[in-house]
């Protein structure tokens, strides 16, 4: 079935053209798959928080995976944090690609950057009710302040319950260890970019 994809990434990577490489592929494979340019909520800093959260609500609506395209700079951007913690609030699948290795405008690739996915996390409070979520800043987890809790329920991307066999109440855990991350170049993104976004659609019961 078609999938409606939401992409997180940094301006940045679109001057250099490498968001576009992967946008444009997408288009390639299935005319009747879409994305949301995240780019337009960059161009927006003089607006306030409040209106830029509204923004990306507003684009996440009706897309059942957000792909978050990863950079040189991409996990220090505030609202691909936002993007990612508001997709798993919403229930949409999730996964990272980097695409440092696409060669840019001058046919050169980039540094490695760090993993939003690896730098977000979330714990579920003792009593299950509630998921917590942290972000790693300078070696240290602090809590997420643009948006600190949740409700623990079915239509996030994750429910977690209490049972014989498994119980993560208490627990905390990084994003990337239940979000999988892929390098577009090394893994054949061209080849296979649709069968992760199924795969975390799947995942994430849609």
């Amino acid at each position: 079935m078609p999938r409606y994809s939401f992409f997180s990434f940094s301006y940045e990577d679109v001057k250099n053209f490498r968001v576009n490489v992967v946008r444009n592929s997408w288009l390639h494979h299935n005319d009747d798959q879409t994305f949301y340019d995240a780019s337009i909520w960059e161009d927006e800093r003089t607006n306030s928080p409040a209106k830029l959260k509204r923004l990306i609500e507003y684009g996440l609506q009706g897309t059942s995976v957000t792909a978050v395209l990863i950079g040189a700079d991409t996990a220090h951007r505030r609202w691909v944090k936002y993007e990612i913690i508001k997709s798993f609030e919403q229930g949409k699948g999730i996964l990272g690609v980097h695409i440092n290795r696409i060669r840019d405008k001058n046919r050169c690739i980039a540094v490695k950057g760090l993993n939003p996915l690896d730098r977000l996390a979330f714990e579920i409070s003792n009593d299950g009710r509630k998921i917590n979520f942290y972000e790693l800043i300078k070696g240290e987890w602090y809590v997420y302040g643009d948006l600190p809790e949740i409700n623990n329920k079915k239509s996030n991307t994750l429910y977690f319950e209490s049972g014989w066999f498994s119980n993560d109440f208490g627990k905390f855990y990084r994003f990337s260890e239940y979000f999988e991350s892929y390098c577009w170049t090394n893994d054949d993104g061209y080849k296979n970019y649709c069968l992760w976004v199924e795969e975390a659609a799947e995942q994430a019961g849609r």
